[in-house]
């Protein structure tokens, strides 16, 4: 089923926008904890460009990574499938204190972000296929979150979970337990009580594994 899911937003990642994915019965998006386990890499990347099929029917977004949030080592260059907005009006910027629902681009067209900016600041999940690192395109998911710095409230929330996701399964969630309790005695920070809410959101959705 996961599998299809992901070739189901892959295709459409590089469709033009009047198509619109569809997944398949009993797909549940991933949580924050759940793309963190699945993650092979995570990092903050800049968009520098882009490159398109010479007929107009696709084409690929290329990102410098630049900050790794998890994994061996920071890639020299992705791709995203999608373009560069040609106007400003075209950009849907993520919501720098949403910790929870994706940018409103990735809930129609392709399930994913497709259209980007030059410079845009991205928070990108990737997984290992067959030897090669392929984005992360969960449909609906929060894999392509643009973040206004390396020290974002979205950049900080992905590193707590890429902690706990290092874990044994038995122990992530008296770990998240824990964690929250300590973000909760930092008053005054914003960013730390709005993570801790999440973490409660994040043990109160019902969900399969990385929990055993």
């Amino acid at each position: 089923m996961r599998a299809l899911c992901l070739a189901l937003a892959a295709t459409f990642l590089t469709a033009a926008p009047a198509f619109a994915c569809s997944v398949v019965s009993g797909y549940r998006v991933p949580t924050s904890l759940t793309l963190a386990d699945r993650a092979d890499t995570i990092f903050v990347g800049t968009v520098m460009g882009e490159r398109r099929e010479a007929d107009g029917s696709g084409g690929v977004v290329l990102v410098r990574p630049t900050l790794l949030l998890k994994g061996s080592a920071l890639p020299q260059q992705v791709a995203l499938g999608g373009w560069l907005a040609k106007a400003r009006e075209m950009i849907t910027r993520s919501d720098p204190r949403e910790l929870r629902q994706p940018n409103s681009d990735a809930l129609g067209g392709g399930c994913t972000r497709y259209v980007f900016a030059k410079d845009m600041k991205l928070l990108l999940f990737f997984e290992r296929k067959a030897g090669k690192l392929v984005f992360a395109g969960y449909p609906f998911a929060r894999v392509s979150e643009d973040v206004p710095s390396d020290d974002s409230r979205w950049v900080k929330a992905v590193r707590t979970y890429v902690a706990i996701a290092a874990l044994p399964g038995s122990e992530r969630k008296s770990a998240l337990i824990a964690r929250r309790d300590a973000l909760r005695a930092q008053p005054g920070d914003t960013d730390a009580a709005a993570i801790a809410d999440d973490i409660d959101r994040e043990l109160a959705a019902q969900r399969t594994p990385p929990f055993d």
